[in-house]
């Protein structure tokens, strides 16, 4: 009976013995794969708060782009080495050690390529801008950084597997050759894009109007086309090629706000002092009303067949404003005008016959 008793214990004791074991196996893993999470999570702490004194500091506008792409990064990086130190200091096969090395490769090459690609296209995006009031982007350069970046990512993957990527790089060569014959039409419209955007003759948010008729807001410069939203909210999409090739009219270059001329004719028995004051006044309210400060230009032009002619210059924000301002501009000038009695003349021509004995 005693004896049994025994034997029955004896495997417990060994349980017992086996888990105190294990826990002394992975204690010591365990506790450097938290301490270096830990260490992940202050050091990325810090770095933010390091970034954002020194963007707020120097008014760097990429402070927000790296914080942004940082956050959270450094510490899933901390984890895979914390996991990559525990298998490698813990009791598990070596089979599965090379397992989770691999892996960890893998997505440590993967997370670095990632925040690359996004601290890039994030810079391009916060310096591609002239001024604050375009939200259009560069998705022409946002794609070929992506793919030069993930292409160089994943060919760093295969050289850390031993794979040899010298005949990888001659048959993209060859291979490219015969693309670039195939394309042509592709490429030029690629290149044409690329040198657009690279001479800043255009951007996304200027309004342009081309010599074969085409006008409207840049919505996007992508690496196949352009596309202009017209007055009529409609999408025009030009191929880059033919843009780069025609004579562009860019109303937003060298600066946005710009100035309209309005011509008018009177009679000529019209009283001229009369008449600039009346058009100036109508001019300098719908001006203010517009959020214009400045005044408008009141100029007597020529002397016509049937009328006097003069224009009133008005200044405006931007090339699109100039359509309702012209359209209220001359509503209320035809409606002052005929309550001063100030005549707008027909064209009209006289002709003398002269009779002979």
């Amino acid at each position: 009976m005693l004896l049994d008793v025994i034997n029955n214990a004896l495997p417990k004791t060994t349980t017992i013995t086996n888990g105190i074991t294990v826990v002394k196996d992975w204690f010591t893993p365990l506790l450097i794969a938290g301490i270096i999470i830990f260490a992940g999570i202050v050091i990325q702490r810090v770095i933010i708060i390091y970034i954002k004194r020194f963007a707020k500091k120097t008014h760097w506008k990429g402070g927000s782009v790296l914080v942004s792409s940082l956050r959270g990064m450094i510490v899933l990086i901390s984890i895979l080495f914390a996991v990559y130190y525990g298998a490698a200091h813990a009791p598990i096969d070596d089979e599965t050690v090379l397992l989770e090395h691999r892996l960890h490769i893998i997505l440590v090459v993967f997370i670095i390529t990632f925040v690359i690609a996004r601290v890039l296209t994030g810079l391009l995006k916060a310096y591609s801008h002239r001024e604050e009031s375009s939200k259009g982007s560069l998705s022409l350069f946002k794609s070929i950084i992506n793919i030069i970046v993930y292409s160089l990512g994943l060919l760093v993957m295969l050289q850390s597997f031993g794979v040899s990527i010298t005949p990888i790089l001659t048959a993209l060569g060859v291979g490219g050759l015969a693309v670039a014959l195939a394309l042509q039409d592709t490429l030029s419209n690629l290149f044409a894009g690329i040198q657009i955007t690279l001479t800043r003759t255009i951007k996304p948010g200027d309004y342009i109007h081309l010599t074969t008729g085409e006008e409207g807001t840049v919505l996007d410069i992508t690496w196949r086309s352009t596309t202009l939203l017209t007055q009529s909210d409609n999408m025009t999409v030009i191929p880059n090629s033919k843009l780069a090739t025609t004579i562009i009219t860019n109303y937003s270059l060298p600066k946005r706000n710009l100035s309209i001329s309005v011509p008018v004719s009177i009679s000529y028995n019209s009283d001229l002092e009369k008449v600039e004051r009346v058009t100036l006044e109508i001019g300098e309210a719908l001006m203010k009303e517009n959020g214009i400060e400045a005044l408008p230009v009141f100029r007597y032009k020529e002397f016509g067949t049937s009328s006097i002619n003069f224009n009133l210059s008005m200044d405006i924000h931007e090339f699109s404003q100039q359509y309702p301002l012209r359209h209220e501009f001359i509503k209320r000038l035809y409606k002052r005008f005929k309550e001063e009695a100030i005549e707008i003349p027909f064209p009209t021509t006289s002709v003398y016959l002269k009779k002979e004995n």
